[in-house]
C-alpha cells in the first residue's frame, strides 16, 4: 500500500519568537494542546512553581508554538510518543514531531469526511470520521494498514481498551461497537436505544468503560455490559474524563457542561463529589494528567485541565477539589487565554521531564541496593 505521508516544512519554531518564553523549551513539566475553530493548533507549556505569598504549588502556563494547521477547523489532537496528531473538517490528518519540534507531514485520502476522533496505542493510530469508517495506521512508517466498518452513522468516539485487544465506538446510529483488534474486524453491535453517544471511554482497570450521552453518563462493567451506574444532570455534556484516584483507589469521572460547570462524580455511586466555577463560556473540553511537581519527590498530583469555548485554559488539582471540605475555595492552579475558540484538546508530559523521572527512579534503587548490601 503506497503511504500517504506528505513531507512539509518545520513550523514549529517560526510561529512564535522564542523570546516569549521565559524558560528553556525542554523544561516544560506537560504541555496542553489545543484545537480551534480557527483552524490553529496552540501549544501551552505548564511548569510548577512555589507561590511564596501562600506558600503553595501553582502552574504557570506559557505559549510555546500556534501553527496554522489546518483548512477547516480542527476537530480532535492526540499524542502517541513523541507525535502530535490534529483532525480536521479538511478531512487530512496532520503529524507533528513534539519532541523535535518539527512538522512531520499528512496522511489524507482514505477517510471521505470530518476527522472525528484519534486515538494512539502502542505502534498504532486509529482514526475516526464522519464517513462512519475507522481507519488504522502504522506510527513507524505511517503506513496505512486497513478501513474498519460497522457503523451506519458518523463515529463520534473511538476507545481502546488498556490491553490493546479490543475498542469500543460511538456513532450517530445510536450504536456502540466492539472490535475485536486481534482480527480488525467488528465483534458485536449494540442499540442504546433513543440516545446517541458522544465519548466513549475505558477506566484505566479495564473492567468498566462509561458513555456519554447529552444529558446523562452511563457507566457499564465489561462482563455483561449492564449498566453499573446512571449519571444525570439538567445541562448539556460536553465532554468527559476518567480520572482514577490512588489515595483511595477509587474511579471517578469529570464532567464538562454547557451550564459552565465542571462536575467530578463518583463513578461507582454517581454522587456529584466536587463542582469547579470559573469558566464564563461552557465547557468545551477537559482532560487529565498525573504529573510530579518534583522528580526527585515521590509526589504525585492529578491535574486536570479545563478549556471553556472562549479558550480560557485553567488547571485543578483533583484530589484538592475531591477532599476539600469548603468546595467553594476551591480555586485554579494555574490559567492562560488564547483568545481563540477552542474545540479539542489533549495532554501529554514533558520529555525532559519523562527523562529526569527516569533518571530519578534509577538513582532511587541504586541507593536501595547500596543500603541493602
Amino acid at each position: 500500500m503506497k503511504k500517504q505521508v506528505i513531507q512539509g516544512k518545520s513550523v514549529l519554531d517560526t510561529l512564535l519568537p522564542i523570546t516569549a518564553i521565559t524558560k528553556t523549551l525542554s523544561e516544560e513539566d506537560f504541555r496542553i494542546i489545543v484545537g480551534t475553530y480557527e483552524r490553529i493548533l496552540y501549544g501551552i507549556n505548564a511548569y510548577w512553581e512555589m507561590e511564596d505569598s501562600v506558600n503553595k504549588r501553582c502552574l504557570r502556563l506559557e505559549p510555546i508554538f500556534i501553527v496554522p494547521a489546518h483548512t477547516g477547523l480542527i476537530r480532535t489532537v492526540a499524542v502517541g510518543g513523541h507525535f502530535l496528531a490534529s483532525g480536521s473538517t479538511d478531512e487530512i490528518i496532520r503529524l507533528y514531531d513534539v519532541k523535535k519540534r518539527k512538522e512531520y507531514g499528512s496522511l489524507g485520502g482514505h477517510h471521505q469526511g470530518d476527522i472525528t476522533d484519534l486515538q494512539f496505542h502502542g505502534k498504532y493510530m486509529f482514526s475516526a470520521s464522519d464517513d462512519k469508517t475507522i481507519c488504522l495506521w502504522r506510527t513507524k512508517d505511517w503506513e496505512y494498514l486497513k478501513t474498519l466498518k460497522g457503523h451506519k452513522g458518523r463515529i463520534n468516539s473511538l476507545a481502546i481498551h488498556p490491553s490493546g485487544k479490543i475498542a469500543l465506538s460511538v456513532s450517530s446510529d445510536k450504536t456502540v461497537v466492539l472490535w475485536n483488534l486481534m482480527t480488525a474486524h467488528k465483534a458485536s453491535t449494540t442499540k442504546l436505544g433513543r440516545d446517541e453517544g458522544q465519548i466513549v471511554l475505558w477506566n484505566s482497570a479495564g473492567n468498566q468503560y462509561a458513555i456519554m450521552f447529552d444529558r446523562k453518563v452511563c457507566v457499564y462493567n465489561v462482563s455483561d455490559a449492564q449498566v453499573a451506574t446512571t449519571i444525570e444532570q439538567r445541562s448539556r455534556l460536553l465532554c468527559m474524563r476518567y480520572y482514577h484516584s490512588a489515595t483511595n483507589d477509587k474511579d471517578y469521572i469529570i464532567t464538562g457542561s454547557e451550564d459552565k460547570k465542571i462536575r467530578i462524580w463518583d463513578a461507582s455511586s454517581g454522587t456529584c463529589v466536587a463542582e469547579l466555577s470559573g469558566h464564563q463560556w461552557r465547557i468545551k473540553t477537559i482532560d487529565v494528567i498525573v504529573s510530579k511537581p518534583d522528580a526527585q519527590e515521590d509526589q504525585e498530583i492529578g491535574v486536570l485541565i479545563s478549556v471553556s469555548s472562549d479558550g480560557v485554559i485553567k488547571t485543578w488539582d483533583i484530589e484538592g477539589a475531591i477532599q476539600a471540605e469548603d468546595k467553594d475555595t476551591i480555586e485554579p492552579l494555574g490559567e492562560y487565554n488564547i483568545k481563540a475558540r477552542a474545540t479539542c484538546s489533549t495532554v501529554h508530559t514533558g520529555f525532559a521531564k519523562k527523562v529526569a523521572e527516569k533518571s530519578a527512579k534509577q538513582e532511587k534503587k541504586n541507593k536501595e541496593k547500596t543500603t541493602e548490601d
